[in-house]
């Protein structure tokens, strides 16, 4: 039994081999359903025609943010995982301190802890190297 067993989610990644990668791992944890965005303007219109159960997004897509993105999330109650190359400990990008985050390169195991809290408590602390 995965983390997302029946869970359809939103991954926005603008790097198609780490799109690939995460998509395979979401796969293993049992997603029902996993709908790739390349690009804000993609996933904003995959929002529109789809609910989702859980949100995990680049930070960086093509040089925007993916933070006002999430925060609609978060209004609408999706759970936002955000993966990024940066580090956020300061969190200086002006991300909600309740969304979880995962650093790249990351594991299937971090990524699924990460998940995990995600999942559990959106209101909690990001997920420190998660």
């Amino acid at each position: 039994m995965g983390v997302l067993d029946g869970l359809s989610v939103l991954l926005l990644e603008d790097e198609f081999l780490i799109a690939l990668e995460a998509e395979e791992m979401l796969t293993q944890m049992g997603a029902a359903r996993i709908e790739i965005a390349h690009d804000l303007q993609e996933a904003q219109r995959l929002l529109a025609e789809n609910d989702f159960d859980v949100a995990m997004l680049d930070v960086n897509v093509n040089g925007k943010t993916s933070l006002d993105l999430a925060a609609g999330l978060k209004k609408r109650g999706v759970p936002v995982l955000f993966a990024t190359g940066y580090e956020l400990k300061s969190r200086s990008i002006g991300a909600d301190d309740s969304i979880a985050y995962i650093t790249k390169p990351y594991s299937a195991d971090r990524l699924e802890d990460a998940l995990a809290a995600a999942l559990a408590d959106t209101s909690q602390p990001p997920v420190k190297g998660a």
